[in-house]
């Protein structure tokens, strides 16, 4: 029985799928959890090249209000979190255990990091999702498969 599972998000139709096949994993196993995980590439603020071209174009000046930046970072965070919740509402309905996470990220280095630093007992994902095609599998669900050590449940 699997009581922690990590379900990657995209709002796909295989993503989809994986999630509700993540919660038929879940049924009827006591404190079971699921997180549904949203991999989003925002840009580094901290990058030199985000605080050279800000200089540039006056939007900035020499130092960075790092509060200011946390601060629109968590907004877009929030945004990313209540879309999720709202897209995933009609499929988990009033089950239990549910919780939404974003991290930032290439989502198939994320999706590992996020998987073995959690603790996961399972991943189940999409076949493919919104991005690239890497024959059968999707470029994402093939490197997950084949970089982390928990279990991986590929769902079409």
């Amino acid at each position: 029985m699997y009581k922690k599972i990590l379900v990657p998000y995209d709002k796909s139709d295989p993503a989809k799928n994986a999630l509700g096949a993540a919660l038929d994993l879940a049924a009827g196993v006591p404190g079971a959890q699921i997180t549904v995980l949203s991999v989003v590439d925002w840009h580094d603020f901290n990058a030199e090249t985000f605080k050279i071209a800000s200089r540039m174009s006056g939007v900035m000046g020499d130092t960075m209000d790092m509060d200011v930046i946390s601060e629109v970072e968590n907004e877009a965070i929030k945004a990313d979190m209540d879309a999720i919740a709202d897209n995933i509402a009609p499929l988990v309905g009033d089950a239990e255990g549910i919780s939404i996470a974003v991290v930032n990220g290439s989502p198939h280095d994320s999706i590992t990091a996020y998987a073995d630093e959690g603790g996961y007992d399972c991943i189940v994902m999409g076949h493919r999702g919104l991005g690239a095609v890497r024959g059968m599998l999707g470029s994402v669900c093939y490197s997950v498969l084949h970089k982390t050590n928990v279990p991986v449940l590929i769902v079409k």
